[in-house]
């Protein structure tokens, strides 16, 4: 495959994703605003609980669908199709193996946390919340999981979220009509498990269709498939990370409580979202560029991906950081149960997902380059750092505590990935990452101080939305100008790469 191809893939992976993240971002936040007025923060607590208790029982699946997507690389290269089928099969054992466990010990987990939640629901509506997404979960993990494996190493994710994302359109457009009509509330979570599984029977029945190579009845290959033991040991720690501030919320504050933060984490998500469209598009093209290419050729490329990627955070930050408690006024203004409002929600998670996205790069490169064994020892001390932290600081401060181990730990991974991939894997200074990142960060910093002391009144989501756009344009100009300053071969380097791939796509 040529390096231009593999560029557009991942350029249609990045937008498809972008615009997958803008769509469910925008239902998201419109169909929880009507779930909390009409339902109540209890009820938006109570999804939110749910989904994160399926979120932390898929540390089951442990990093196996990584694990065999890199396992495909080279034999998808060399087109050696007993070997794909091979590692093909031993997916499907595993993923019926992991699909039965998930469902048995989800059951069992999710009845027992529905006892000791903290909500003032009867359990005839929360145990159904609970069991239809552990449903959905287990149907996808029995029919769909082993076919994105096939996607994504053939860098077809873009596939996968145009399906994901009609799969959501209609799903919360369903929705919305429900809660106009004033439906049940267990009707909602229906929807949403029936148009699941409806989805992961469209992407099973597409590979079907599109990989007529595919054989899932073939000899195992189990040997194949590499890294598992060492790649659960990062499935843990990022499900702490992610699940423990919603379930320490939930069963100790309660449920109305939880939505609360589950509102500002939504926001960050989707900002997260966005970037992790831009982290991931081009993360199976590294796997196949590593083996085709020389270390110093994938290290210019690969700066040209962790530029864009610290930008672009930086960028969307800046800009939230600013419009934040202005949309949180308007967005809760009809809400009376418990104020929204909380501005230390929003600099710890502000400062959790910059710490977290600016080493992604780093850690995609770790994975897909098979280096799973110093992945494992990175998050064993993340993992250490951020159970003790959690305990201590939840003991001395709360839910606070857990989120300031949550940024202690962000701040720990983003520095050990980092040097490990600058020094030792690609032998380079670590002086090329601060020289991209510092100029920016700063300028960001100023041009926050400046937008937020000259903000005016926003009471209107059309105000808001023009205050968006101005900010943004603005942060983008600054970035662009700062860099071009500092970073001048890089910009024009990613330029340059840009336009070579839109003219040849123009040309043919």
């Amino acid at each position: 495959m040529s390096n231009f191809n593999r560029s557009k893939k991942s350029i249609w992976n990045a937008i498809s994703a972008t615009v997958l993240t803008l769509v469910t971002g925008f239902f998201n936040i419109v169909v929880v605003g009507l779930i909390i007025s009409r339902y109540g923060s209890d009820f938006n607590g109570l999804n939110s609980t749910a989904i994160q208790i399926v979120n932390l029982l898929l540390v089951i699946e442990g990093g196996f669908s990584l694990a065999a997507s890199v396992a495909l690389f080279k034999p998808l290269s060399d087109k050696n199709y007993n070997i794909i089928n091979g590692i093909l099969t031993s997916a499907k054992i595993t993923y019926e193996k992991i699909g039965i466990t998930f469902l048995f010990v989800g059951l069992i987990v999710s009845s027992g946390y529905s006892l000791i939640l903290k909500s003032s629901l009867p359990l005839y509506i929360i145990m159904p919340i609970f069991y239809m997404v552990i449903f959905s979960t287990t149907f996808d993990l029995l029919f769909a999981a082993k076919c994105r494996v096939l996607f994504q190493a053939e860098q077809h994710e873009y596939i996968l979220n145009l399906i994901k994302m009609l799969s959501v359109l209609v799903s919360q457009i369903i929705i919305i009509l429900i809660i106009y009509n004033n439906g049940h509330m267990l009707s909602l979570q229906l929807i949403s498990m029936v148009c699941a599984i409806l989805n992961s029977l469209c992407v099973a029945l597409l590979c079907r269709q599109k990989y007529t190579f595919a054989n899932y009845y073939f000899t195992p290959d189990t040997k194949a498939i590499k890294g598992t033991k060492d790649l659960i040991v990062q499935q843990i720690t990022g499900l702490l990370y992610n699940t423990i501030p919603i379930l320490y919320i939930s069963s100790t504050s309660g449920t109305i409580y939880t939505s609360v933060y589950v509102v500002y984490n939504n926001i960050f998500l989707m900002l997260k979202n966005i970037c992790y469209s831009f982290t991931s598009a081009p993360r199976m093209a590294f796997g196949k560029l590593i083996v085709e290419r020389e270390k110093s050729y994938v290290f210019k490329i690969f700066i040209q991906y962790e530029f864009i990627v610290i930008n672009i955070i930086l960028g969307l930050l800046s800009t939230a950081f600013v419009l934040i408690m202005p949309f949180i006024r308007i967005y809760t203004a009809a809400v009376h149960d418990i104020n929204y409002e909380n501005w230390h929600i929003a600099l710890l998670l502000i400062a959790i997902t910059f710490f977290e996205i600016i080493h992604v790069p780093s850690g995609n490169l770790i994975n897909i380059s098979g280096n799973f064994k110093t992945s494992k020892k990175i998050q064993l001390v993340a993992f250490t750092v951020l159970l003790v932290c959690m305990v201590i600081g939840s003991i001395l401060f709360g839910f606070y505590g857990i989120l300031v181990a949550v940024l202690l730990t962000a701040v720990l991974l983003a520095i050990m990935e980092t040097i490990f991939t600058h020094i030792y894997y690609f032998g380079e200074r670590i002086t090329v990452f601060i020289r991209i990142i510092l100029p920016s960060l700063l300028s960001m910093v100023v041009a926050c101080y400046f937008e937020y002391q000259l903000l005016p009144v926003i009471d209107s989501y059309l105000k808001f939305s023009l205050a968006g756009v101005i900010c943004l344009l603005i942060n983008v100009s600054v970035l662009f100008g700062i860099n071009f300053l500092f970073n001048r071969s890089i910009l024009i380097s990613i330029v340059n790469r840009l336009t070579i791939i839109f003219k040849t796509d123009a040309e043919h």
